[in-house]
């Protein structure tokens, strides 16, 4: 078998050779410098894609000590609450000259650290993050803190982290939703809930517990389901709801994945959504508006939460000390009624 052929890659020194230039006007030129006129400027970038000519950017990195590359570690890019904030970082990342690395925690803390130690390597500018699920602590970012270098937690933020993060109002979400449920004439209210070391879902039931004790409906800790909020997990959950006869009048799920898993099984045994079971998601999935009937949700602005994220890493990586900027900032979030809780 033939070997396959090595080739160098090509530098900007080739170029300036096949031009007869200096590599100095060549990185001028590849980076559209207005020193460099137009004609030379679309010569060199001519030859350079002829050439295959790919920008070494850890070597430029070092040059200028900047990347301009933020990292980005979600859950799971497939959540739309996640794909939708991404957009949003994308957009404002390009607009300030940014690009985006991004990689996926799979809800794991295991992989969360090797994220974070990747990203720290790779000396990116500012790092933005959603803990996973089951993140206690933030010890493991403790090599961008030390290094002051820019971190921003947006939707999930750990416990006691003491530094920028962008989050919805969850705790009034999680109002929001019961309210309206107990204002349609709901007394006996379910929660599926995430797993409570999340601030989300510690949020999120905590303003379920207030809307019931302001009309004055008693807690009932049986009523509280916890798990991961996937299809399985809450389609399992739902099953054995429905088969302890023990049904409530109202379910408000902490996301709407899991919401639309309870109305799918509860159709699966005859029980009608809203006629018996009136429910409420959270998050105005794609999902939310197609299944019937249609579910009321509580909307966060993951495409806003995602271009605030960047716009403050960025007033962080750029700091002037005449910038403000906001600490912890909190979206407001809002209840969308639709066919599952009204009759």
């Amino acid at each position: 078998m033939k070997e396959r052929q090595n080739t160098n890659k090509i530098t900007i020194y080739d170029i300036a050779q096949a031009l007869n230039l200096s590599a100095s006007t060549v990185s001028r030129a590849l980076q559209n410098n207005p020193l460099i006129n137009e004609e030379t400027r679309s010569k060199v970038q001519g030859m350079a894609a002829e050439m295959g000519y790919v920008p070494n950017w850890i070597a430029s990195s070092l040059r200028k000590k900047r990347s301009n590359i933020i990292g980005l570690i979600v859950p799971r890019t497939s959540m739309y609450f996640q794909s939708t904030a991404i957009s949003g970082i994308q957009h404002e990342a390009h607009k300030y000259g940014f690009s985006i690395v991004i990689g996926q925690s799979d809800e794991t803390v295991a992989m969360e650290k090797e994220l974070v130690h990747t990203f720290f390597s790779l000396r990116v500018d500012g790092l933005l993050a959603v803990s996973s699920m089951f993140t206690i602590n933030f010890d493991h970012f403790s090599p961008f803190i030390k290094s002051n270098i820019p971190l921003v937690f947006y939707d999930r933020v750990p416990t006691d982290f003491p530094g920028y993060s962008i989050t919805g109002d969850d705790f009034k979400g999680g109002f929001l939703a019961t309210e309206h449920l107990i204002k349609q004439g709901c007394k006996r209210i379910a929660h599926f809930s995430g797993v409570l070391t999340c601030n989300l879902y510690q949020q999120r039931l905590a303003g379920y517990k207030s809307a019931l004790a302001k009309y004055k409906i008693p807690y009932d800790e049986s009523l509280i389901h916890v798990h991961n909020l996937t299809l399985d997990a809450a389609g399992e959950a739902a099953r054995q709801i429905f088969a302890s006869g023990n049904i409530p009048d109202g379910m408000f799920s902490a996301n709407d994945t899991s919401a639309v898993a309870f109305i799918q099984e509860a159709r699966k045994v005859g029980i009608k959504v809203p006629e018996q079971v009136k429910v409420v998601g959270y998050s105005n999935d794609l999902s939310s508006r197609i299944i019937s009937p249609s579910l009321t949700t509580i909307e966060q602005s993951g495409y806003k939460m995602g271009e605030k994220a960047v716009e403050t890493l960025v007033q962080l990586i750029n700091y002037d000390e005449k910038i403000k900027v906001t600490k912890n900032f909190v979206f407001e979030v809002e209840l969308i009624p639709r066919e599952s809780s009204m009759l």
